[in-house]
């Protein structure tokens, strides 16, 4: 994935609803010669992922059980920050599950993720736009993703549904540079569901295996598995965590909701799962101390500095 050179600058004024600098929180101290004090400290060469939640399951009756969307998901590198104040960090909720009543029985769209001047955007339910594209329901195209219109792209479409009156519904889409859901089932006869659209890699810029990385490893924002029609089976989530049909995306993967379908014994869709922010600070180019709040956050030591992991809504603070 390309460089993208924004420059992130923050002022006390822009951050003026943060916590103050007296905030405790988990630290790691860059290198042994911090630069400690206040006043105005300039970080350079940070990279930064932000991801969104990913979207709620549909949960209608037929073909309308789409997969979800993944959050979208955003990747930067050689960054620069000029900091002053604690920079919130804001964690997009994933979206809720269908609830079996009333029709049309839709998922709930993910919530946004922002680090400073940063965003990307929730993933969508069905048919509908977000960070990713939600599945088709029924007979269409699924939703298209990227909704920020970023480059590169923050999230895939969603799959259509095959065609014919009894076709199954399509998947979710991938976050980043994922892919688009696959279709579902095809044909004039009762079709199976699509899977959902596998995600992106954050292996480049943070490494191939972290501790934090849970299911699917370095791959982030698959988007969940779409609904067959009747009794025929539902697809798969995506890689990097997006939810099977009939089932919820993994933890803090932003992945998308699987679909289910009540006709088929399906009890309540996938919820989305909750985005993230790293925030990677390299020890050659930045002699500061980085901290966390909450302490659900945590600083995780790197050989070459530090990589402030984000899974609830916080702040990043430098000393």
């Amino acid at each position: 994935m390309r460089d993208l050179k924004n420059n992130l600058t923050t002022s006390g004024k822009s951050s003026k609803n943060t916590q103050s600098k007296k905030t405790k929180g988990f630290g790691y101290q860059v290198l042994g010669f911090g630069a400690g004090g206040g006043g105005p400290k300039s970080l350079s060469a940070l990279g930064i992922l932000v991801l969104a939640g990913g979207g709620g399951g549909d949960g209608g009756g037929g073909s309308a059980n789409a997969g979800a969307g993944a959050g979208g998901m955003r990747l930067f590198t050689c960054q620069t920050l000029d900091y002053t104040d604690p920079l919130p960090v804001v964690i997009g909720a994933g979206g809720s599950g269908a609830s079996a009543a009333p029709a049309p029985r839709a998922g709930c769209a993910g919530g946004t993720s922002t680090f400073n001047c940063l965003a990307a955007t929730g993933g969508a339910y069905g048919r509908v736009p977000g960070g990713s594209g939600g599945g088709s329901g029924h007979q269409g195209c699924g939703g298209t993703g990227n909704a920020g219109s970023y480059s590169p792209p923050e999230g895939a479409n969603g799959g259509s549904s095959g065609g014919g009156c009894y076709a199954g519904s399509g998947g979710g889409g991938g976050g980043g540079c994922g892919t688009t859901g696959s279709a579902g089932g095809s044909s004039s006869s009762p079709g199976g569901g699509g899977n959902g659209g596998p995600g992106s890699p954050v292996a480049p810029v943070f490494g191939p295996s972290q501790p934090f990385y849970g299911t699917d490893c370095a791959t982030f924002a698959g988007g969940g598995g779409g609904g067959g029609y009747n009794v025929n089976s539902g697809g798969s989530g995506g890689t990097g965590g997006g939810g099977n049909y009939n089932g919820n995306a993994d933890a803090n993967k932003g992945g998308g909701g699987g679909a289910t379908n009540p006709e088929a014994g399906g009890s309540s869709p996938g919820n989305g799962s909750d985005g993230r922010v790293f925030i990677r600070v390299p020890s050659a180019a930045n002699a500061f101390t980085i901290s966390v709040t909450p302490p659900t956050n945590s600083v995780v030591p790197q050989p070459d500095g530090v990589i402030a992991n984000f899974s609830v809504s916080g702040c990043f603070i430098v000393s």
